[in-house]
């Protein structure tokens, strides 16, 4: 079952490392990629942005990652195009059949009674680790997210160059958001939006010459930022900057191309950028007016960790007690009956909601873990 020694009924992960450090997944105790740092936020409990995970509709036997890495395909035919990278096997993934259960899990996602498998990879140039999740025996939503539905999460992945990638994806049949079918300039260079084989949104956009010498790893990916949708940005800074301690980088209104990048002929966009704690990861708030008469209106998520598209956070912390108390004291929701984390040997787990039903995940390690 697990490739790193040990046995239970937990270890349903695997590691499809493209050349990132590895070490035991805090949760389960497999062996997740995950980037980690020893800064302390801004309120002293937030030490690391971990892994950010999506749920899936199904995974392949044996995946290549591609420059999505965040979500699966329903088979090996639908995958989108691989990086280039150094050349190494992935570890193959296990058959559904031998996906297994936990009851420590269940209580940590409350989805009790079913059986889940979880894969781990890393794009390049990447400094976190992304996670993929499937579930089985429970019902599950598959909803594809609107740019525009408060709850929606895309990847945003620079790329050294757009028009392969671009090129690469309609080859491949990917669904393209933005209007025109293309990828479009806009202040911060050429983009284009697509879906995954699971409906995810991935935004690509060209990289700036300054940032493709500076890449430190070969591969198609320069740099990955992550995109939340939220109902009001005032709300969720509350969240992410007054409860954890994320930085404001700036806030801006977009222009029309960018609207046109998302789907939408008119109506606007603003954005907040963060960063989150003791990382070089920026997080984009994006808070939506769409136009009047738009024929998709707006629909917020109340998200379920088995929902395919579900977006995770998965946060390391110190303080964990406190950070719950501050957490419940603040109003907030969380996933994990009664609020409670789940102990392991190697770390405390924990589920909270944030104010646009994003799963945030608090973890706090075992001293010997740190």
């Amino acid at each position: 079952m697990c490739d790193t020694g040990r046995s239970g009924p937990e270890e349903n992960v695997e590691d499809v490392d493209a050349g990132a450090v590895s070490c035991a997944c805090m949760r389960c105790g497999d062996r997740a990629v995950r980037a980690r740092t020893d800064a302390r936020g801004a309120n002293g409990s937030l030490c690391v942005e971990s892994t950010t995970g999506f749920t899936a509709r199904a995974m392949p036997s044996a995946p290549s990652p591609s420059i999505t890495t965040s979500s699966a395909s329903s088979s090996r035919d639908r995958r989108l195009p691989e990086p280039r990278r150094p050349a190494r096997r992935p570890r193959p993934i296990r058959p559904a059949a031998q996906a297994g259960s936990d009851p420590l899990v269940w209580d940590l996602t409350n989805t009790h009674g079913s059986r889940f498998r979880t894969v781990f990879m890393r794009a390049p140039n990447t400094p976190f680790g992304l996670e993929l999740s499937e579930f089985f025996d429970i019902a599950r939503g598959d909803r594809a997210a609107n740019p525009w539905d408060p709850g929606a999460s895309a990847l945003i992945f620079s790329v050294r160059d757009l028009d392969a990638v671009a090129g690469r994806l309609k080859a491949r049949g990917a669904p393209v958001v933005t209007l025109g079918g293309a990828a479009l300039t806009t202040p911060g260079g050429r983009a284009v939006l697509v879906r995954d084989p699971d409906g995810y949104l991935i935004e690509a956009r060209q990289a700036p010459p300054a940032a493709v010498s500076q890449a430190t790893a070969p591969g198609d990916v320069i740099e990955t930022s992550i995109g939340i949708t939220v109902a009001s940005r005032e709300r969720a800074r509350e969240f992410y900057e007054k409860l954890l301690g994320f930085t404001i980088k700036g806030t801006r209104t977009a222009s029309a191309a960018e609207l046109r990048l998302h789907g939408l002929a008119g109506g606007t966009l603003t954005e907040t950028a963060m960063s989150i704690p003791g990382t070089a990861v920026t997080v984009v708030l994006s808070e939506f007016a769409p136009p009047a008469g738009t024929t998709r209106p707006a629909r917020r998520f109340d998200w379920r960790l088995q929902d395919v598209g579900s977006p995770q956070f998965q946060l390391e912390v110190s303080g964990l007690d406190a950070l719950i108390d501050r957490t419940k004291n603040a109003g907030y929701r969380f996933l994990s009956v009664g609020a409670k984390p789940i102990q392991r040997a190697f770390g405390r787990f924990v589920f909270a909601i944030d104010p646009d039903a994003v799963l945030v995940e608090f973890v706090q390690p075992a001293a010997s873990e740190r």
